[in-house]
């Protein structure tokens, strides 16, 4: 009763948005992906709104679902479950007469089932949409990596008359999906039009050079990580696709700041270093931490806690002993977490690290409780694992030096998740 009561919702709210969409007919910006989405929606958002100012608009925060994605754009930025959703049911209401949306839209969506695409595409049609890359994610529901390519792939066949199709040119998943009749197709990678070249990264930014419009320009980079050079890369080609000039771009994305819980430094007690990546975790997204950590110069031990990656299906075993392969690679000393702790721990061994120097837990709590032995001055620690009953923001939490920064520095930090 409750779900089918839910699904009423949902169609409803789906229906006001839609009409809020053509009746306002801004420019949209879709964004999909199996990584990166979120951080790429807000480099896009930022580097638009820098140009464009209060003319800008995005979905706050993950509302980036079925029920999220019409709740934002009839002005809200969060929701409830319960009975909190009456209440936001009526803001939605009085948000289809009386908020104005602007004239570009910045709109991420996220899917975890069939199905799902097609009712965030039933709202909004994109001018330009971007897919950051598809790797085996959601895999419970998806079952496989062609499932969840067969989702993401309908964004660009929804694309408007004349849209563009933003594509990473380094991801053999989504470079090659077909774009419909009379669509632009713009690439952004290693291998794509809009590229880089002279990578650094140390533990305070990145540095490249920016290929873009014929011109290559010096970027220095607040974020770590080559994965993190693709989202400007994906926000550089949107914003070129808006005319703006590639030293503004420039300018944009070098202001642009680590968000909580992605791939952001953190100082912690007695002189250790976190790179908190707590926000979630795939095997895509977790190899690519790991050689971003491999690829920081640091005179301590590198350290990774890692965790469970959730919703992986069939490919579950394997994925998590790949990443342990990588970890075994990298790292000096290993903590793996959870269910699947053990396939971390074995893919680590067979790289050829040492048993005592990897650790496995079942819990969150239990990692806490013996942090303090763990770990050592000056050790730099990457934190990642996925959101559901892992919450590894709650392992950076204990490491702060000073816990009143929680809220500000790290990731699920409401009274929301306080109560999960």
């Amino acid at each position: 009763m409750r779900k089918n009561l839910l699904k009423i919702i949902q169609w409803g709210l789906r229906v006001l948005a839609r009409s809020k969409i053509r009746r306002s007919k801004p420019k949209i910006v879709a964004i999909s992906g199996s990584y990166g989405k979120t951080s790429t929606k807000e480099a896009i958002f930022y580097v638009l709104s820098k140009k464009f100012g209060s003319d800008v608009g995005k979905n706050w925060g993950n509302m980036n679902s079925v029920l999220g994605l019409p709740l934002a754009i009839l002005g809200l930025r969060s929701y409830s479950f319960g009975a909190g959703l009456l209440w936001d049911i009526l803001r939605a209401k009085w948000g289809y007469f009386f908020y104005n949306l602007p004239k570009i839209l910045v709109l991420e969506l996220g899917i975890d089932k069939p199905g799902e695409m097609a009712e965030l595409l039933s709202v909004v049609k994109p001018d330009i949409a971007v897919i950051t890359g598809i790797s085996e994610t959601h895999l419970l529901e998806l079952k496989s990596l062609s499932g969840v390519k067969k989702e993401k792939k309908m964004l660009i066949e929804s694309l408007k008359k004349g849209g563009v199709a933003v594509l990473n040119a380094d991801d053999e998943n989504s470079a090659d999906i077909p774009l419909p009749t009379g669509a632009k197709k713009v690439t952004f990678g290693k291998k794509g039009e809009v590229s880089y070249r002279d990578l650094e990264i140390s533990i305070s930014g990145s540095r490249f050079q920016l290929e873009i419009s014929g011109k290559f320009l010096a970027v220095k980079s607040k974020l770590i990580g080559q994965h993190s050079i693709k989202i400007f890369l994906a926000a550089a080609s949107v914003a070129r696709e808006f005319s703006i000039d590639p030293d503004e771009i420039v300018q944009a994305l070098e202001e642009i700041r680590p968000q909580p819980g992605r791939m952001n430094p953190v100082k912690a007690k007695n002189e250790i270093l976190v790179i908190d990546d707590s926000y979630n975790s795939n095997p895509y997204s977790a190899i690519e931490a790991l050689e971003t950590l491999s690829a920081i110069k640091w005179n301590g031990r590198k350290v990774a806690i890692l965790g469970n990656m959730n919703e992986l299906g069939s490919y579950t075993q394997e994925g998590h002993l790949q990443v342990g392969e990588v970890a075994g690679k990298v790292v000096d000393f290993l903590v793996a977490v959870g269910d699947n702790a053990e396939y971390l721990a074995r893919g680590a061994g067979k790289l050829g690290l040492s048993k005592d120097k990897v650790i496995t837990f079942k819990t969150t709590d239990e990692v806490i409780a013996q942090l303090d032995k763990l770990l050592s001055a000056g050790d730099l620690v990457l934190v990642k694992a996925s959101q559901n009953k892992m919450r590894f923001e709650n392992i950076v939490k204990y490491l702060l030096d000073n816990s009143a920064l929680a809220e500000k520095l790290l990731v699920r930090q409401d009274k929301k998740w306080e109560k999960k």
